[in-house]
């Protein structure tokens, strides 16, 4: 047996430095943090420290990780692990409670905050259960999807059309929303708890998702979903035409990202809610987390559907991504501007908010 076979993290550096050599797309997301191709080999031997580690229930192997990297990239999520694995287990549900209502930016409308189910109409609100996202209803229409001033996976710009309104969650799912679905074992992977429930969580995978909307599923008897990559585009530009839902300059107070002059927090996303709500009521769809979408990637919108369903053909190992992240620059963060990440991996930066049809 050769030494590399008796050390996993060695085993672990070896398979992602082949996998580097033979990859034709960077793996990690766009970010200013990722290493410039050709290596930087400290940042390949931390990533298989933790890619052995991330999984573990041993609260020794993450003190272990902080021990060898204390200023690490993954620092913040090993003391996260740490306080999980020695507190309260995500199964637990004597101590159960109901989440509060994430943080509100004054501008907000605070008026139609039910706790309960209620009909809806165009523009109005409702939350499927206590421990549901609250939802806004999108109305049908037409819009002008994608760019052709842009980057070439924009194009072509072509016409989507929504024949019925749809649901989309007003926020990005916060910890809280999450920590209910962990409770009731819908969700197994605990990325941030102990972090503020108000916060969206974070680090979860598009399959990470996947399980949470099929847990609401089931909790509601409604079937919520990702949203497609039209919905979401159309949702977050809120009727506009331009690079933003507000304008054309990212300015300042708009959102939380890393030229936009009001992050609330040099570490991570703002709370749920910490900036003014879009045309269609939605909260934080530029800039915080990139959001996870249903549509497998493909690299124009050449064949793309029409009818702003998701695009289910292409390279589907990997998802789309919208709306940029709190430690990218504006230009990341624009309404027509695309990323994308393989689906089983989970990244600090990623997040998501849910969808549903109407009745």
């Amino acid at each position: 047996m050769s030494s590399a076979s008796k050390n996993p993290i060695a085993l672990a550096l070896a398979v992602i430095l082949c996998a580097v050599g033979f990859q034709v797309d960077p793996l990690l997301a766009e970010t200013a943090a990722t290493p410039k191709a050709g290596g930087d080999l400290a940042f390949w031997e931390e990533l298989a420290f933790w890619e052995t580690i991330k999984d573990s229930k041993d609260p020794s192997e993450f003190e272990a990780y902080l021990a060898a990297y204390p200023d690490g990239r993954f620092a913040r999520l090993a003391e996260i692990r740490i306080r999980s694995l020695n507190g309260r287990p995500p199964g637990d549900t004597e101590n159960a409670t109901i989440p509060p209502e994430p943080t509100r930016n004054a501008e907000a409308n605070t008026d139609d905050r039910p706790t309960d189910v209620v009909t809806t109409t165009a523009q109005g609100t409702f939350r499927d259960c206590d421990l549901c996202p609250l939802m806004v209803a999108v109305p049908a229409g037409t819009f002008i999807m994608g760019s052709d001033r842009h980057r070439p996976d924009e194009k072509p710009e072509h016409a989507v059309t929504f024949a019925e309104p749809f649901a989309i969650g007003v926020y990005e799912v916060t910890l809280a929303e999450w920590d209910a679905c962990l409770r009731e074992g819908g969700c197994w992977f605990s990325p941030e708890e102990g972090a503020g429930s108000e916060l969206p969580v974070g680090n979860v995978s598009w399959d990470d998702a996947q399980a949470y909307t099929a847990w609401l599923s089931n909790k509601t008897g409604q079937s919520y979903r990702l949203p497609s990559e039209a919905e979401w585009e159309y949702a977050a530009g809120g009727g506009s035409t331009t690079a933003f839902w507000w304008g054309d300059d990212a300015g300042t107070g708009n959102a939380n990202c890393s030229d936009c002059g009001t992050r609330r927090d040099a570490s991570g996303p703002s709370p749920a809610g910490s900036f003014a709500p879009n045309p269609f009521g939605l909260h934080d769809v530029h800039g915080n987390l990139w959001e996870w979408t249903m549509d497998c990637v493909n690299r124009s919108y050449e064949g793309a559907p029409a009818d702003g369903s998701a695009w289910l053909r292409g390279d589907c190992v990997a998802r789309m991504l919208r709306g940029g992240s709190w430690n990218l620059e504006s230009e990341y963060m624009r309404t027509t501007r695309r990323n994308h990440y393989d689906r089983d991996v989970r990244y600090y930066l990623h997040g998501f908010r849910v969808a549903r049809s109407l009745p």
